[in-house]
């Protein structure tokens, strides 16, 4: 039986949540960490999910699966927003 850790991506970074919110990847929650008022943005892992993690750290910055419409940006960064003012409250 996996733990569940290898069934979520965790970060802390809210443009790579962004992102990876932009690109229709499945939030499972947003979580309070010891460090400070930061947050933790909990994935369920998919291959596409980690296909995408590792194109965005450490791909070719030509590579057409990092485009993202910017609307479709826009909207996910606002939504994620409302989530951690709702997480606040």
């Amino acid at each position: 039986m996996k733990k569940n850790i290898d069934r979520y991506h965790r970060t802390t970074s809210f443009p790579i949540a962004c992102f990876l919110y932009s690109k229709g990847q499945q939030i499972a929650g947003i979580n309070a960490t010891d460090i400070g008022n930061k947050k933790e943005f909990v994935f369920i892992k998919t291959d596409f999910l980690t296909e995408l993690v590792n194109i965005y750290r450490f791909g070719d910055r030509d590579d057409e699966r990092l485009d993202v419409q910017v609307h479709l940006y826009e909207q996910a960064r606002r939504e994620l927003l409302d989530r951690l003012n709702e997480e606040s409250r």
